[in-house]
């Protein structure tokens, strides 16, 4: 007797919105926090000689007594592991819903960003007003916040995001505008 065959399981993702900002958004945030959790094993991204504990600092202090601690040399300790591993799954996500809405995928994506069209925005005033002001905020942003940190050898300043994340943040929307202002008169 022949089993019935039910439909063959799917290895589509369906459950992954089709939002390609989302994906953005979540491989740079997954880029930030593996850069950052990185340099808190290396050289402690607290400040000089501290070391940021995650579970403290992320709760403000409801998982852990401290937000930092002394940094003794390179050493991983269960919070850094269970950042690393939330970094992955935020930057995994961002990987595919970008498969999933881009092109070419994340590749097509990455190629995008070293595109010189990309850049030439920053110059150019072709493109609308809002794509060129856009770009020099993002620009600024993050130059902003690498050399703030870099100097100040504090990665996790909430001064510094203060700063930092509404220049990107309107550094990448300001050309979605330019674009829907044109959807608008067509």
């Amino acid at each position: 007797m022949a089993e019935d065959e039910g439909p063959e399981p799917s290895m589509e993702f369906d459950w992954i919105p089709e939002t390609p900002l989302l994906g953005k958004i979540a491989v740079m945030v997954g880029i930030w926090a593996l850069i950052v959790d990185m340099v808190n094993i290396v050289i402690g991204a607290y400040a000089a000689g501290q070391k940021v504990v995650w579970a403290g600092f992320v709760t403000y202090g409801t998982l852990a007594e401290n937000t930092f601690t002394a940094h003794n040399g390179i050493d991983v300790s269960p919070g850094d592991i269970v950042f690393t591993i939330i970094a992955l799954l935020i930057l995994g996500f961002g990987v595919l819903v970008l498969n999933k809405t881009e092109e070419e995928g994340i590749i097509g994506w990455i190629k995008s960003l070293i595109s010189p069209d990309r850049w030439m925005s920053l110059f150019d005033f072709s493109r609308g007003l809002n794509v060129t002001l856009g770009s020099w905020l993002l620009v600024s942003g993050i130059i902003f916040y690498f050399a703030w940190s870099i100097t100040n050898n504090t990665w996790v300043d909430p001064g510094v995001y203060a700063v930092c994340i509404p220049l990107i943040g309107f550094g990448s929307v300001l050309p979605m505008l330019e674009t829907n202002q044109e959807d608008s008169e067509d």
